[in-house]
């Protein structure tokens, strides 16, 4: 049996778009401690009828939703205020999840929001990122 190709979590980073380029420039919002990236879906429509093959109901593929996207982060004024930013801007914002063996997801989307969660005496301040995907992701893989 071949080793295992898999990769780990650590090293992955969380980025924005910051300059169209080329090339394109991505900064990174700060501390990101959980990346949840886009889980598209595709719609389906029943399209059975009174002579459908074996009484069994028949589907057809429609629209595509991109889904959404959570990054939870460690609270800093930099990325809380990077983030704030983002929530205030009208369009959208081109992001990049990096992966530790050098691929890259891009996908665009809309900050929703920007909670933050409950802050405890012997807890790590975070907050979390949830995103609105406008478009299906692209992956590229590492080169």
């Amino acid at each position: 049996m071949a080793a295992s190709e898999a990769t780990i979590g650590l090293g992955t980073k969380f980025s924005y778009q910051t300059d169209d380029g080329p090339p394109a420039v991505y900064t990174e919002i700060g501390e990101a401690v959980s990346i949840q990236p886009p889980q598209p879906v595709r719609e389906t429509v029943d399209v059975t009828h009174l002579a459908s093959p074996n009484g069994t109901r028949e589907f057809r593929g429609t629209l595509r939703d991109p889904g959404e996207a959570e990054v939870t982060f460690n609270f800093t004024d930099a990325a809380y205020a990077i983030a704030s930013t983002l929530f205030m801007a009208d369009g959208v914002t081109i992001f990049r999840v990096e992966y530790p063996d050098g691929g890259t997801e891009d996908f665009e989307g809309i900050v929703t929001g920007k909670p933050s969660e409950a802050i405890e005496v012997d807890s790590v301040r975070r907050f979390s990122l949830p995103i609105k995907v406008t478009g299906l992701p692209t992956y590229t893989p590492a080169a």
